[in-house]
């Protein structure tokens, strides 16, 4: 039996069916196309996945409702959830969600810049920090609107990951 999501992905939303198939094996069914994947845990937060003959690596980390997923052309924020949960709650409140948004780094780097200061109000989506990590730039983007209420670090400042780069309220 598949399991159904509803993947956000800038402002575009797509169904996604994911089904084991084996042990390694999933079916993923996305846009009316089926996909057989093999997907390998290659480290705490690290898979490989084979896909029509080519192979791809990527660093996944989840942050509240959406998942990071880091490659070496870059990071992108993923908003994922339960298909029948969505339609349960009449879809997502995340551009406008209350309380507090932590933005992390998602893998070690450099900070190149800083793009807001706080008491800025910035958008769903609106960069807020570059970081260079792998030789590439990642413009990191505000997981809410909102307003900046604090900025944890500063151009040529090197992160880890997981550490704390902005809070939005």
């Amino acid at each position: 039996m598949p399991t159904r999501f509803v993947a956000t992905l800038g402002d575009a939303e797509h169904q996604i069916e994911v089904e084991e198939l084996a042990a390694h094996t999933l079916r993923l069914g996305i846009g009316g196309r089926d996909f057989e994947v093999d997907v390998r845990q290659v480290g705490p937060s690290s898979y490989s996945i084979l896909l029509e003959r080519r192979s791809f690596d990527f660093d996944v980390a989840r942050d509240g409702d959406e998942v990071v997923v880091a490659s070496r052309r870059g990071a992108t924020r993923v908003g994922l959830a339960d298909a029948a949960r969505k339609r349960h709650h009449g879809g997502s409140a995340r551009a406008h969600a209350g309380g507090r948004a932590e933005l992390k780094a998602m893998m070690p780097g450099r900070v190149v810049n800083v793009l807001v200061a706080v008491g800025d109000e910035v958008a769903l989506h609106q960069g807020i920090v570059v970081v260079e990590a792998m030789k590439m730039e990642n413009e990191l983007k505000s997981p809410k609107a909102g307003k900046i209420a604090e900025i944890k670090v500063k151009p040529g400042q090197t992160v880890e990951k997981g550490e704390l780069l902005v809070v939005v309220e």
